[in-house]
């Protein structure tokens, strides 16, 4: 109940800018609700006069323009509230868009870890569209809809009291069973939601992954892992319409069977002279009027809860926390920075840096190798703020990283990693109508080292950058760094003959530092980065 409320806060939030936007619509609601209920009531008093013959022509006509002036005010206000609600509706959407992915774009790098692109991608595009539907189609409507049956209720029972009774009460009975039938459905619809995210994650990660596919020739396996996730969609489905299909039956049975009722208990109060012939086929009209939004409330009920679903997705990533931010402003300038006994997992359990210890001290130059998941990358990824240790803490100059605004620590980082998919096409000055697409990971990697090395920096920060980089290449972007003075450079590295000249070179093996030192003093000691570089020099002969 709690989560309910404050996913309706959150909504209404977005609202609050179209008040004046909203009452306005309200307001022609009103009218329109007024006119229609009007109509009736006037054919009731042609059809009383003329049976009881106290009814001349000219009166006959003036009920008639009166009829058809009322038909004409239900069409301008119905044309202008659904006009104002469609354009606010569509301003709402936007504005929560806009506000989920500015969040997202906040949201830490665990957050990305544990859900896939095709699950955010859904949240931010077709759930925003189910709410969209809700509020342009069911919500005004609704709104409309629940005007009329009240006023209907009042002249029924202005009418007749005994069919108001009659119909109220099974008026009644339909409500309560439609909140029975919330419960399953708002169920059915969660689900559906999910396999949707599920389906849209697997064809995203598939066509990204389509040359890797194609060259083992693993599509058929890929196809039925699709076929998987489709057959769970299918069944979801079904699920839905199965459950849809039990209530609006149910709902046409109860209409007809009212409508029935009351034209047997009213033939009798005509009989016994209870009320009048017009007054009777006032109050079927008036049925007619009442049960047509309760008819159509299994269409509504449907887009509800599908709405509801999609809203509890989309608060889900709302009420996730953003990554720390501090307050204090990183401006490069540091003595050292320390990673004091850090313990770090991205995992329960599966510690990838244990008691983590190192100094990095302004200025120096350090190179990080080992192998595979030895704890390179996350040490890069600590520093950068991207995640948080489990126990231990980063320092800058004896302060938590943590107390730092993350955008000025990253603003003083010029960060090139192996794959930055970010960047690939990223357009020079802004122009986003001239953009390049390149197609080679060489290419790619250039032009992310051109524009890192472009932007101003006090720190640089290179993972296995250079990995897809001739030798050559390679040897100028060392170049480069070795002139760069008064900068702290990480570097991780495969190639270890052109590392020969960093300050400090460190060899991690399961998340703990092995040796450390400068290459002459590490090659001196002949102990496993001499027999790792002498391997590697055989390897990258020149």
């Amino acid at each position: 109940m709690d989560k309910d409320r404050s996913i309706t806060v959150w909504l209404v939030r977005f609202a609050k800018p179209y008040v004046s936007w909203l009452l306005l619509a309200f307001a022609s609601m009103i009218i329109v609700a007024y006119f229609e209920l009007l109509i009736p009531y006037k054919i009731k008093e042609v059809i009383d006069g003329i049976l009881s013959g106290g009814i001349t022509q000219d009166i006959i006509k003036s009920n008639a323009y009166s009829i058809l002036f009322f038909i004409a005010v239900i069409f301008i206000f119905s044309s202008l509230f659904s006009y104002i609600l469609n354009i606010s509706g569509q301003k709402i959407m936007f504005n929560i868009r806009q506000s989920l992915f500015r969040h997202i774009l906040k949201l830490p790098q665990s957050y990305f870890d544990s859900n896939d692109v095709g699950r955010i991608t859904t949240r931010v595009t077709n759930d925003i569209n189910a709410l969209n539907e809700f509020y342009t189609n069911v919500l005004v409507q609704f709104t409309k809809d629940l005007l009329v049956v009240v006023g209907v209720l009042f002249l029924i029972i202005s009418f007749n009291p005994f069919l108001g009774i009659i119909i109220l009460g099974i008026n009644i009975f339909v409500i309560f069973l439609a909140l029975l039938y919330r419960v399953k459905l708002r169920k059915v619809y969660t689900k559906l939601r999910k396999s949707i995210a599920q389906l849209n994650s697997f064809i995203n990660e598939s066509i990204r992954a389509i040359t890797l596919l194609k060259m083992y020739n693993k599509e058929d396996l890929n196809y039925k892992r699709f076929s998987f996730y489709s057959d769970s969609n299918y069944k979801a489905n079904l699920d839905q319409m199965y459950t849809f299909a039990m209530f609006r039956p149910f709902v046409e049975f109860t209409t007809v069977f009212t409508a029935g009722v009351i034209i047997w208990v009213g033939s009798h109060q005509v009989i016994e002279s209870a009320m009048t012939i017009g007054e009777l086929l006032a109050v079927l009209f008036y049925l007619r009027m009442m049960f047509k939004p309760i008819l159509d409330l299994a269409d509504k009920y449907n887009i509800l809860q599908s709405a509801l679903a999609a809203s509890e997705n989309l608060f889900n990533i709302v009420n996730v926390s953003s990554e720390m931010n501090g307050k204090k402003i990183f401006n490069g300038n540091f003595k050292s920075i320390v990673f004091k006994n850090v313990w770090f997992s991205y995992e329960e359990d599966n510690w990838v840096l244990e008691d983590f210890n190192l100094e990095i001290k302004n200025g120096e130059s350090f190179v990080l190798i080992g192998s595979t998941g030895s704890g390179k990358t996350t040490i890069l990824n600590l520093l950068l703020g991207f995640y948080k240790p489990q126990r231990g803490e980063i320092l800058i100059d004896d302060s938590p990283l943590q107390a730092f605004s993350i955008e000025s620590i990253r603003s003083n980082f010029s960060v090139i990693m192996q794959d930055t998919p970010l960047f690939n096409n990223v357009p020079d000055k802004n122009d986003f109508h001239n953009i390049k697409e390149l197609k080679s990971i060489g290419e790619k990697q250039i032009q992310n080292i051109k524009m890192m090395m472009g932007r101003p920096f006090q720190l640089i920060v290179l993972d296995e950058a250079t990995s897809n980089l001739d030798l050559d290449l390679e040897r100028d972007v060392k170049d480069y760094l070795r002139n760069i003075e008064d900068k702290t450079s990480i570097v991780i590295a495969h190639r270890l003959n052109l590392i020969k000249d960093d300050d400090i070179i460190i060899l991690l093996k399961d998340g703990k530092i092995i040796e450390k030192g400068t290459h002459a003093d590490l090659i001196e000691k002949k102990g496993q980065y001499h027999g790792i570089f002498r391997l590697n020099e055989n390897f990258f002969k020149n």
